[in-house]
């Protein structure tokens, strides 16, 4: 059979673009490819069988087969995040670098729209109330910029049941193949005719979107090296998640839901916060090895912690002629899997300042309890560079005239977390690339970085295929 379009990767970008054909045409023939499970089948064996640390294989990756059920099969790495929906054009991604602002944020409620009518929350934060801009004229006094978005949050319960409802329906009508892995595109005089798949079928369509996430960076990166696609490489965020209790971030979690804030710290750095989890847990992602901090929270409080975690992120860029900014990020989060024995670094913030580890005992005697207790106690300053680890001390000490008490001594960091991105390529306003039929989007093309956009992207993308067949 020969497709109208097939999607590689199931992630936002990729399922909302054969939504989006379904909805548009319900003839088309399309085909959703990815790695990972289906959504009945997508389980970390971490929570499935109550092991303490996630199982690596002889070959250094993950011991899921055939990949990380947290970052790859149907819903991306998305599904099991706690499902924060932004609707604001300010922070998320790039697709302003291509389309109207305006056009972007429409996308992005198109989105929203669809979330609420497989059972999305109605509810949905207000950043323009009284209490929401004394909070950004204090973060602003002390150089914080408060970026303000309405949030829907989700909840990963929730979240999971929304994508399970989408799945459903794309079944009736869509294509899909899951633990099939795409080992390349099949291209003909500069126009792309299907794809080759690791065990060397291949299958056919004149248009092909790669949607690949940031688990598919790397491969996204390989077969634009191959077929000539210029790319220009983004930045790569290195940083912690920080844990600390609910109380002491009940403001922020009361109005603002994710206080998102950027600081430019003394040697000229950008620090932002990322992924607020109120009531939440610290949660290890594999990255092809790599194992990483990350959080999540459910929206019933049942599930909850009493903890409320969230990421500080320090964007870096790098000058000729180094040109592998993800590889770098990827051996500074090594060195701690290493240095805890395959797991991640928890440390006490009291402990930073004093320069010393920390070690069980002062865990257990700190009035914040880790919700991840897989992480092992030890220094965060033998891993994170001199310039990365101040930047994040400044901007704790900044967020804490805005949140008193997040830079007290029993404050948990962990580490290393880190945000991968693929070089962008070269494409037209229409996510198309030289090579025609071949398109791009996501956050592992390096355009996105979130639910909100991700899916704005996927949606995109198929309107502008449909009008040309």
């Amino acid at each position: 059979m020969k497709y109208d379009c097939i999607i590689v990767g199931a992630g936002p970008a990729g399922a909302f673009c054969a939504y989006e054909f379904m909805q548009k045409n319900k003839d088309l023939k399309i085909l959703l490819i990815d790695k990972g499970h289906d959504i009945y089948n997508r389980k970390c064996p971490v929570n499935e069988h109550k092991i303490d640390k996630c199982p690596i294989n002889k070959l250094g990756i993950s011991g899921c087969n055939p990949a990380c059920s947290i970052t790859n099969g149907f819903g991306g790495a998305g599904a099991f995040s706690d499902g924060k929906f932004n609707i604001t054009t300010e922070f998320g991604g790039w697709l302003t670098d291509y389309l109207d602002d305006r056009l972007v944020l429409d996308l992005i409620k198109y989105v929203d729209s669809i979330n609420l009518k497989y059972g999305a929350t109605e509810e949905i934060t207000n950043p323009t109330t009284d209490k929401i801009r004394d909070i950004e004229r204090r973060g602003l006094a002390v150089g914080l910029k408060l970026l303000r978005s309405q949030v829907r949050h989700l909840g990963t319960e929730k979240n999971l049941e929304i994508l399970t409802k989408i799945y459903e329906d794309l079944a009736k009508q869509v294509d899909m193949r899951f633990k099939t892995e795409v080992a390349d595109i099949l291209v003909k005089d500069n126009k792309v005719y299907g794809v080759l798949l690791r065990n060397g079928e291949e299958i056919y369509a004149d248009n092909v979107f790669l949607a690949v996430g940031r688990d598919g960076s790397t491969w996204l990166e390989s077969i634009c090296k191959k077929n000539n696609i210029h790319m220009t490489h983004n930045q790569v965020d290195i940083g912690v998640r920080v844990e600390t209790n609910d109380v002491i971030m009940e403001e922020i979690n009361k109005n603002l839901y994710e206080g998102k804030f950027l600081f430019r710290t003394s040697v000229g750095t950008i620090v932002r916060t990322f992924c607020s989890n109120p009531s939440g847990h610290v949660v290890v992602e594999n990255h092809s090895g790599t194992m990483l901090a990350n959080g999540h929270a459910y929206a019933s409080k049942s599930l909850g912690s009493n903890n409320t975690n969230f990421a500080l992120l320090v964007s870096h860029r790098f000058s000729e002629p180094f040109d592998l900014p993800n590889e770098y990020a990827h051996q500074v989060s090594k060195l701690a899997n290493e240095l805890s024995c395959g797991s991640i670094i928890v440390q006490r913030y009291g402990d930073i300042c004093k320069g010393r580890r920390s070690t069980q005992k002062r865990i257990d005697e700190g009035f914040v309890k880790p919700s991840l207790k897989e992480a092992v106690p030890g220094d965060l300053g033998l891993v994170l560079p001199y310039n990365t680890m101040k930047s994040i001390i400044e901007m704790i000490e900044a967020l804490d005239h805005v949140t008193p008490g997040i830079a007290n001594e029993h404050t948990l960091f962990y580490g290393v977390e880190a945000k991968f991105y693929s070089a962008r390529p070269e494409i037209k306003n229409n996510f198309e690339t030289k090579i025609e039929g071949l398109y791009v989007g996501g956050d592992g093309a390096g355009l996105t970085r979130g639910l909100a956009q991700a899916g704005a992207n996927g949606v995109y993308v198929a309107r502008c295929i449909v009008d040309k067949l």
